[in-house]
């Protein structure tokens, strides 16, 4: 029965990291902010793009954008970087190769010269232009950031807030993960090692969502992020905090049945919770409606 609940155990926990593997591969965000800024992406499918300097006039940035490859098309993505602040001419839709906005007539390779303007002042911006496959439905693609004004400096501090849901969440995971491994191989030997990589992750879990209670504020955790995948990382994770504290609870008390139980049930929701958390902060559904 254990070998059996091992197995099942550790095909799930390979589900998991194949899917995350395969969406975060095989569609890369628009706009991911944890890309270097200012860089480009390295090419997908044969498609390479690259940018001019942005020169500013008044209140207007002059660049160019350069694309190459198959049925190429460039666009500054709505909804990506700082691109909804900006009045972008000739346009934030598709441009395609061979249209009236591109300079370069050769096939397969584009040239399109942006005029952006902005009513919004802050010290900088970043721009980001896409350039893929016209005919393939935008699977493939490759993209550059403009940045306008002065480069913003990297703060090491807001850097590890921002994905303090990862650094403390995927731990909390691991450590429940291999306490649930070693007590399916022998429950009485690794019994207190589990004990301590369970209670080790509940409180990594209670840290984790105090600081984000602390530090996301209150108007921003239903309209920041698409609640299609929010609501139920919250749920999710919710509810395998309060299991999680019952299976402490039932262990001490060596209530086993009880304890596997409530266990099991925190590692299902918990991991969960980390897929629809990681699917939501890679925008898939920017891929999806493109």
């Amino acid at each position: 029965m254990k070998k059996k609940a091992l197995i099942i155990f550790l095909s799930i926990f390979g589900l998991m990291f194949a899917l995350i593997g395969f969406f975060g591969t095989a569609r890369p965000p628009y706009g991911d902010s944890g890309h270097a800024q200012g860089s480009c992406h390295g090419s997908s499918g044969g498609y390479t793009i690259s940018k001019t300097d942005p020169v500013t006039n008044g209140e207007y940035t002059t660049f160019s954008i350069t694309a190459t490859g198959s049925n190429v098309f460039v666009q500054a993505y709505p909804g990506a970087k700082d691109n909804d602040l900006f009045t972008i001419l000739p346009s934030n839709s598709k441009i395609v190769d061979g249209s009236g906005e591109d300079t370069d007539p050769s096939a397969d390779s584009i040239t399109v010269v942006f005029n952006v303007t902005t009513a919004v002042i802050q010290n900088s911006y970043t721009l980001f232009i896409i350039a893929g496959d016209d005919v393939g439905g935008g699977q493939e693609f490759t993209y550059v950031e403009i940045i306008i004004g002065v480069a913003p400096t990297v703060d090491l501090w807001a850097t590890i807030t921002n994905h303090l849901g990862m650094y403390l969440g995927f731990p909390a995971l691991l450590l429940l993960s291999l306490g649930t491994v070693l007590v399916l191989v022998n429950e009485s030997k690794y019994v207190k090692m589990h004990g301590i990589l369970a209670g080790s992750s509940w409180i990594l879990t209670v840290v984790n969502v105090s600081a984000a209670v602390i530090n996301i504020p209150l108007q921003s955790w239903l309209n920041v992020y698409e609640l299609i995948y929010h609501l139920p990382h919250i749920i999710l994770g919710a509810i395998g905090l309060v299991t999680g504290f019952f299976s402490m609870l039932f262990g001490i008390a060596a209530e086993r049945k009880p304890a596997r139980l409530t266990g099991y049930l925190t590692l299902i929701c918990w991991w969960a919770a980390f897929f629809t958390g990681y699917l939501m902060n890679s925008n898939l559904l920017i891929i999806i409606k493109g």
